[in-house]
């Protein structure tokens, strides 16, 4: 059996997850390659033609080979986004990621990743000397054609893999025992002791007892925590006391336990206190890429391209006015600054869902516009964000414990959908916008426009509503 790194890398995500995918592929839960994925696989193979152009350019360009394969006898398989020849019996290895570092943690450790190409050269008769991860430089600034020598960083990570290759070791064969059963116990998985958002995408089919809502509908739940409450099999938050919960996890377990909402009155009496007309509903999409679109544009860096603002100038207006603004060519956002000055009033509070992600744009931009940061810091002052009223304020556990629009809207305004929508996500959004800005104008063009702008003004609209019904309590 072929065993690639990232199947190495699912195995530490989820042992089972990899055994069901390899020994039982016809169960396996195949969902569909995001278009985020997609974002990130394109974009690596954009860095890897930056890295060649940079290769060719060295007097010692021959003795680089990109994609080497190696296969090693008891199955590990690696392929090297390139390869030195050290013309002494050794090897470089060096592995080209779309990141702005090297990352260690979490579901992406980039050492593990290299270590098991390493590991597996090695099985198959290389000799390695040096390992390399080559990412983007994270303080360069795009002006003019693209600077490869500025853009990437090499980063010789070998100490880091010499420290850590003892255990990638142990694990592979951990890993290659696992897959060389027949049988497994398919009854559970390591992911019941991981919060939701790490669960892996088999975790139903290992845990179909699991109840809904459960103990992994509570929000920032403690490792050690959820560790217990699974060595006590206390799945169920009825079964949970409120003593056992902090804080912002108590609303949750209040309303799974009453099956009804909690509210707490004085919470949204307070935000709503601050709000002062007219109230502006503001949301931002941004697009990051790898390799800088435009001049003073950094790797990765978002670029806000669309922002739609609906405005509500005195409580009882019926009548919205709706304001939006897309950038039809790669630009940096000045044009979007200067459109939101002429229909964002000096006074008045800004909302958004999420605010800390618009405020975060607001300040980048002022840093690359100083003449235009009294009118962004002026926003973020009068920002409120309206995702805070959903935290402790208004808890239904039909939200399953998040405080996403996207889980609150059915919920609050169920005629109001996202399903359906050719853009129908951020990640749409940002895939969408790079098509955009590459079309020739026509009727395909101009349709893709439009939903780019129909999905932004519903995340505003979707706004609006929430707020109206929340202002009713």
């Amino acid at each position: 059996m072929q065993v690639s790194q990232t199947d190495f890398m699912n195995f530490l995500r989820c042992p089972k997850s990899l055994w069901l995918l390899k020994l039982k592929p016809e169960v396996y839960p195949h969902g569909e390659f995001s278009d985020y994925a997609k974002k990130i696989a394109a974009e690596g193979y954009e860095v890897e033609g930056f890295v060649k152009d940079l290769i060719a350019s060295r007097p010692d360009a021959t003795a680089f080979s990109f994609q080497s394969a190696f296969q090693a006898d008891r199955g590990l398989y690696a392929r090297a986004d390139f390869t030195r020849d050290n013309g002494n019996g050794t090897i470089n290895l060096y592995e080209v990621k779309s990141s702005t570092s090297v990352k260690t943690g979490g579901q992406h450790n980039q050492i593990k990743d290299v270590a098991f190409q390493k590991i597996a050269a090695e099985e198959a008769g290389a000799r390695v000397a040096r390992v390399f991860i080559v990412h983007l430089n994270r303080d360069y600034v795009r002006d003019g054609e693209i600077d490869p020598e500025q853009l990437l960083v090499f980063a010789d990570v070998t100490q880091d893999v010499s420290e850590i290759e003892a255990t990638a070791r142990s694990e592979i064969d951990s890993m290659l025992e696992l897959l060389g059963r027949h049988e497994i116990d398919e009854t559970s998985c390591d992911c019941l002791n991981l919060s939701k958002g790490n669960h892996c995408d088999c975790f139903d089919y290992f845990n179909p007892d699991i109840p809904k809502p459960s103990i992994y509908s509570l929000p920032r739940i403690s490792k050690s925590k959820l560790q217990r409450f699974v060595a006590e099999e206390r799945f169920d938050l009825d079964v949970i006391g409120l003593d056992e919960v902090t804080d912002r996890q108590a609303p949750v377990l209040r309303a799974a336990q009453s099956r009804s909402p909690v509210i707490d009155h004085a919470e949204i009496a307070a935000f709503y206190s601050r709000a002062e007309y007219p109230i502006y509903f503001l949301d931002y999409e941004t697009y990051s890429s790898a390799i800088p679109l435009v001049d003073g544009a950094r790797p990765q860096a978002p670029i806000p391209f669309q922002y739609s603002l609906h405005i509500k100038r005195k409580p009882d207006d019926i009548e919205l006015e709706h304001v939006e603004y897309l950038a039809e060519l790669p630009a940096m956002p000045l044009a979007l600054i200067e459109h939101m000055e002429r229909h964002i009033g000096g006074v008045g509070s800004v909302v958004s869902w999420h605010a800390a992600f618009e405020n975060t744009q607001n300040r980048s931009m002022a840093g690359l516009y100083p003449e235009k940061a009294a009118f962004l810091s002026n926003l973020i002052d009068r920002t409120l964000d309206l995702e805070d009223l959903f935290k402790e304020g208004y808890v239904d556990i039909a939200f399953g414990g998040s405080t996403s629009i996207k889980k609150i809207l059915p919920v609050l305004a169920p005629d109001l959908t996202y399903e359906g929508m050719d853009v129908a996500s951020g990640t749409d959004a940002m895939e969408s916008w790079a098509r955009f800005i590459s079309m020739k104008d026509g009727v395909e063009k101009d349709e893709l426009s439009e939903a780019m702008l129909e999905y932004c003004r519903l995340d505003t609209y979707a706004m609006v509503r929430i707020f109206e019904e929340m202002e009713r309590l």
